[in-house]
Order: C-alpha cells, then sequence, then structure tokens
C-alpha cells in the first residue's frame, strides 16, 4: 500500500490519468449538444439518436468495465490508457465523417470501447500513487477536472456553434487530434507504480482469478454501493446526454439558456466533488455523506420536473450537481471492499452497473415519451410524466444508502499483514 506521502511524479500520473477522463467525459456528453443537427443530418428519429448518443456508448463502455479492471491490473496503466486513447481519437475522426445511422453507430461503439478505460485507470492512479487517507479527496479531485468535459460540451460548444457556425464535424475532428496528442502524453509522463515498492511485502495466498472474481460477485456490499451509486448520479447524465435541452426549452427558455443552465449542474458537480471527498476523509465517515447527497439528488431532481422559475431551474440544477457528486464516495468506498489486486475490477463492477442502468433507461425512457405523445410531438406534460422515471431511480439510490450500505469508517475492510523490507 502507498505510504502517507505525496510524489511529484504521482501528481504528473495522475493529473495525465485526469486529463484523459476530462477527454472521454466530453466525447461521451457532446452528443447532446449537437441533438438537433444530429437529428437532421444524419435523418435520426428520437430513439435512434438516443442508441447514439446514450445507449450504444453506455452498453459498450459498462460491459467493459469489469474487464479493463483485469486489463489494467495485467498490462499496467501506461500501455492500457495509450492504447485508450489512440481508440477514442481514431473513433472521434471517424465520426466526423458520418453520412449515416449505421456509420455513426459504428463509430460510437468505438467511442465507448476507448471511454471504458478512462475512469478505472484514473482510479488507480489515485489508489497506486496517492495517499490512501486522501482517497476520497483525490478522486472528487479527479471528477472535478473530468467534470469540465460536460461543462464545456453544455454551454461553450453550443455558444460556439451558433455564434460562428462550427460543425459537429468539425468538433469530432478535433477531438480526434486531441486523442492523439493524449495518446502521446501518455507515452511521456505515465509510469505504473507497484505496491510492493520495496518498503513493504504483501503477504498472499495464490489465488486462481476466476475463483477470487467469483467470490466478489457473490458479495452483496459492493452491488449494494453500486446500486446506491447509480441512483445518485443517472438524471444528471441523462439530462445532459439526451432531453435535457428540450425539456427546459419547453419551460420557456432559449435553447442557449437551456445548454448554460446544464452546464451550472456540472459546475455543482465539480465543486461537490472535492467538497464531499475532504468532508467525508475529515470526518471519517462514509455512509452518511452518500444518502446525504443521495437525498440532494432527489429533492433536486423534484424542483426541476415541477418548477418552472429560471431562478429555481438553475437552483435545482446546481443541486443536481452537489448531489451527483456522492458518486465520489461511492467509488471510495467500493475501494475499500476489496484487496489491492481487485481494487480495479471493484471499480468496474461499481461503474458497469452504472453504465448499463444508463444505457437501458434512455432509450426506455424515449420509448415512454414516444408513446405518451403518440407520434406528436412531446409537450411539457408528456416529458413531466415521463420524468417520474427519474424520481424513481433517484428515490431507489437514497433508500438504499440509507438502509443497506454498511459504514467503514474510511477503513479498508480487508486486513493486511505488512513486513518491513529493510534491504
Amino acid at each position: 500500500m502507498i505510504e502517507n506521502q505525496f510524489k511529484i511524479k504521482g501528481f504528473i500520473v495522475w493529473f495525465v490519468c485526469a486529463l484523459f477522463f476530462m477527454y472521454e467525459f466530453l466525447l461521451r456528453t457532446v452528443i447532446g449538444t449537437f441533438q438537433y443537427s444530429l437529428m437532421q443530418d444524419l435523418h435520426l428519429n428520437s430513439v435512434q439518436f438516443s442508441l447514439i448518443s446514450t445507449t450504444v456508448f453506455l452498453i459498450i463502455y459498462g460491459v467493459m468495465q469489469i474487464p479493463v479492471g483485469i486489463i489494467v491490473e495485467n498490462f499496467g496503466l501506461k500501455r492500457t490508457l495509450f492504447v485508450a486513447a489512440l481508440i477514442c481519437g481514431s473513433a472521434a475522426f471517424s465520426f466526423s465523417y458520418s453520412q449515416g445511422f449505421i456509420w455513426a453507430l459504428t463509430c460510437r461503439m468505438l467511442m465507448g470501447l476507448g471511454a471504458s478505460f478512462g475512469f478505472i485507470c484514473l482510479l488507480m492512479s489515485v489508489t497506486d500513487w496517492m495517499p490512501h487517507r486522501y482517497s476520497a479527496l483525490f478522486i472528487g479531485l479527479s471528477q472535478f477536472i473530468g467534470t469540465l468535459g460536460p461543462m464545456i460540451a453544455a454551454g461553450p460548444l453550443e455558444g460556439l456553434s451558433r455564434s460562428s457556425n462550427v460543425t459537429w464535424q468539425i468538433i469530432f475532428f478535433i477531438l480526434g487530434i486531441i486523442g492523439i496528442a493524449i495518446a502521446i502524453l501518455v507515452l511521456a509522463f505515465v509510469e505504473n507504480n507497484q505496491h510492493c515498492s520495496g518498503k513493504y511485502i504483501v503477504l498472499e495466498k495464490p489465488e486462481k482469478i476466476l475463483a477470487s472474481l467469483k467470490k466478489l460477485f457473490f458479495r452483496t456490499q459492493p452491488w449494494i454501493i453500486a446500486i446506491a451509486s447509480t441512483g445518485i448520479y443517472f438524471s444528471i447524465e441523462y439530462l445532459s446526454e439526451n432531453e435535457g435541452r428540450i425539456f427546459l426549452t419547453l419551460k420557456g427558455l432559449s435553447l442557449q439558456s437551456a445548454s448554460n443552465i446544464l452546464t451550472i449542474s456540472w459546475i455543482g458537480y465539480a465543486i461537490g466533488c472535492p467538497l464531499v471527498g475532504i468532508i467525508s476523509d475529515y470526518y471519517e465517515r462514509r455512509k452518511s455523506v452518500l444518502y446525504s447527497t443521495s437525498l440532494v439528488t432527489l429533492f433536486a431532481i423534484c424542483m426541476i420536473i415541477f418548477l418552472e422559475t429560471k431562478i429555481l431551474l438553475q437552483l435545482g440544477f446546481f443541486l443536481l450537481g452537489l448531489g451527483a457528486s456522492g458518486i465520489s464516495i461511492g467509488f471510495a468506498i467500493t475501494a475499500e471492499q476489496y484487496k489491492p489486486q481487485f481494487i480495479a475490477v471493484g471499480f468496474g463492477l461499481t461503474n458497469a452497473v452504472i453504465m448499463s442502468v444508463s444505457a437501458i433507461n434512455a432509450p426506455v425512457i424515449g420509448l415512454v415519451l414516444d408513446h405518451l405523445s403518440s407520434g406528436s410531438t412531446s409537450s411539457l406534460i408528456h416529458y413531466t410524466h415521463t420524468f417520474y422515471i427519474l424520481i424513481a431511480i433517484a428515490a431507489i439510490g437514497f433508500l438504499t444508502a440509507l438502509f443497506f450500505v454498511k459504514e467503514t469508517f474510511c477503513k479498508s475492510a480487508v486486513d493486511f499483514t505488512f513486513l518491513k523490507n529493510n534491504s
């Protein structure tokens, strides 16, 4: 386990990983910014758009999370992240030349494949390079940097596309270049950091990986944490990637104002992630912070759905971001459930549940919306009734965190024996 000291090299590795996470987060959410032009240029209906914007990306992303954990543990941070950045960059280039649904869908699948490595690699950089006592803080700071991606995608890119006629083709071409540049940074600066760095020897009984994974899957607490984290986080990503802008325009806001309000939610998220990390680490509590943030998410969703005043909508989306930031604590408590060699797989399990639920629910919400509108243009009342699903998901997250998540007091749930190595 890493000692309680900061290292300059560790900061550099962590920052490059956080930079890639911000990039893949931007790839994940930027589609929503160009919903109108993409649907028009590629001749998409609302279900096809949801498949491209969310479903296919998150299905690949979610399915890959546990394999990603195994790959990172076996091939190391540097090689894994380098290949992931190349895949993302190449897919973004290809997407910029899309002419129809199938090509765009294929490119989004590749983006999801490359992006699936981002968050796990970032969390492992925190686990391997940063002191454990500050793990929640650095996970929160990582989320803060990553949040710059959707913040850029929401307001600034919307304004740029409207004022300078910058098309989605140009944006994705530029994103392809950025992906290649990040791959070069990975080659130059990222290194692996072994738990056995000459100071400690970790005594472990050898165990086959399949047997170990079977044990992990049959433990209930990691699944409970994953369900709570999903309830906390789902709504902010769904509203950013899918129907958030249209919903707000039906409440009387301009498209630019709607995009700016979505940016406010990510500002709240960016502020909240390091803040809840500091609070959790300082008071040595995980569960209470987790269910408190999930309650804020539930309250914010109700504000967003039932209120129409612009200032209250802005407050609602800011609170939504603050509540969603509790996912940082979800990952911190996840890391405390596993032995070091399985932490990456544990992160993968939690992230897989979050992304799988998001991938399934996005088209379900789209289908419900289409059903309620009966083929006509969806009205505000159709959106309001459909978004009861968001309230239900947030409520499940709150109840799960409150009644079923166990407090760890910021301690590992697994005991280790460390021997000093003076050689």
